[in-house]
């Protein structure tokens, strides 16, 4: 298997795979009703809503990227989009990462081995580098997911 197709594997297996570190997103995520998805158990830090947006975001830019667009400033962005009241809202924010997701790798299908050592547009570093860091980061906020689903759990769910 060529790198490129592996990576494509990883990313979809952060989301729906059968991963061996615990949970992927989807899996993290089922069950997670409006009042666990709003809640912030840990106060100062971030809601699992706040989470989804967070991930679909940095897997738009991805997205973007490699289409040819290029890696905003971190400092220059607003990476915590706003989470919304409803249930509606809450199934949609699930359902546009789906589709993030889904483009992403729809995107790495037609992505060459050899542009893997090409540096990203206007970084230091590669498109290699790229796609295994939002391998990291899907990584460490599933289990940011896991752990607050947990903390936000009803007794009557348990």
């Amino acid at each position: 298997m060529d790198e490129v197709r592996f990576i494509r594997d990883q990313i979809r297996t952060t989301f729906d795979g059968r991963s061996w570190h615990g949970p992927n997103i989807r899996n993290a995520l089922d069950g997670v009703d409006l009042a666990q998805a709003r809640a912030k158990p840990l106060e100062e830090r971030h809601s699992i809503w706040e989470l989804v947006n967070h991930i679909n975001y940095w897997m738009g830019e991805t997205l973007n990227v490699l289409r040819g667009g290029s890696i905003p400033k971190i400092e220059e962005v607003d990476d915590w989009p706003p989470i919304g009241d409803t249930e509606e809202e809450w199934e949609a924010s699930k359902a546009a990462l789906d589709r993030t997701v889904n483009q992403l790798l729809d995107a790495l299908v037609g992505f060459g081995e050899e542009r893997l050592m090409e540096l990203v547009p206007g970084r230091d570093y590669t498109y290699r580098t790229l796609l295994h860091g939002t391998l990291h980061h899907n990584l460490y906020h599933a289990g940011q997911i896991s752990m607050l689903k947990k903390k936000t759990r009803s007794p009557e769910k348990v």
